[in-house]
């Protein structure tokens, strides 16, 4: 066993300094991996920076985490990839804004700045 993972060991670095890639197979029968979940319990971004479908991140994040806040998003879909179901989650997001708080928002699934400002505060009364 040990001559194993010296050759494995001895095989990974040649390659890492050949610049060559490895792909190292796990068993046949291993799950998938599961996209990460975070805990939306603290900030992850403060910012108003432009948001959008293909982004990752900690901006992804926050914007997933204040969506779940809202009911948009189920917990276990924070995942900081902002791809289709979160693309929907703002646009829902964005309609309901407009049309219970009068808001003005434009329903184009990006989170710019008066998106992140309507996620981040709540509707006036």
């Amino acid at each position: 066993m040990r001559n194993t993972r010296q050759s494995v060991a001895i095989a990974l670095a040649s390659s890492a300094l050949a610049g060559g890639l490895i792909a190292i197979a796990g068993p046949a029968n291993a799950a998938p991996l599961a996209p990460l979940a975070y805990s939306c319990s603290k900030t992850w971004y403060t910012g108003t920076a432009i948001t959008e479908l293909g982004d990752t991140g900690s901006r992804v994040i926050e914007a997933q985490c204040q969506l779940y806040w809202r009911g948009f998003m189920s917990a276990g879909s924070v995942d900081g990839i902002f791809g289709n179901q979160t693309y929907n989650a703002v646009i829902s997001f964005q309609k309901e804004f407009n049309r219970d708080c009068d808001g003005g928002l434009s329903v184009d699934g990006v989170v710019g700045s008066h998106t992140w400002g309507a996620l981040r505060a709540p509707c006036p009364s």
